[in-house]
């Protein structure tokens, strides 16, 4: 049992960028990435705010809100196949979603 956990952890972590196995589950880091994605984001620094939604939404995939700011800041960046993508991960998670007014 301990060695299939081991393993799962360590394919977890191996997959993983720049979000530690410890962060994962995480919910406090996951909210530190959008609060600072969130920030960028209204300073206009939509590359800065991709990188730290994308972060949230790797350690809660089924962060929706993670994915539409994401996708928008894409929008911003008149990267319009990347957000939509984006935008079809947020309904992915949630297909009720419906974004932040």
């Amino acid at each position: 049992m301990i060695r299939i956990i081991g393993t799962v952890l360590l394919t977890i972590s191996v997959g993983l960028t720049s979000v530690s196995a410890a962060e994962l589950f995480d919910a406090e880091a996951a909210k530190h990435h959008f609060d600072a994605g969130r920030d960028f984001y209204v300073k206009k620094d939509y590359e800065n705010a991709i990188k730290e939604f994308e972060e949230a939404a790797q350690i809660d995939p089924e962060n929706t809100h993670a994915y539409y700011f994401m996708g928008y800041a894409y929008y911003k960046l008149k990267d319009m196949k990347k957000a939509m993508e984006v935008f079809d991960q947020a309904y992915e998670a949630d297909a009720k979603y419906s974004p932040p007014r």
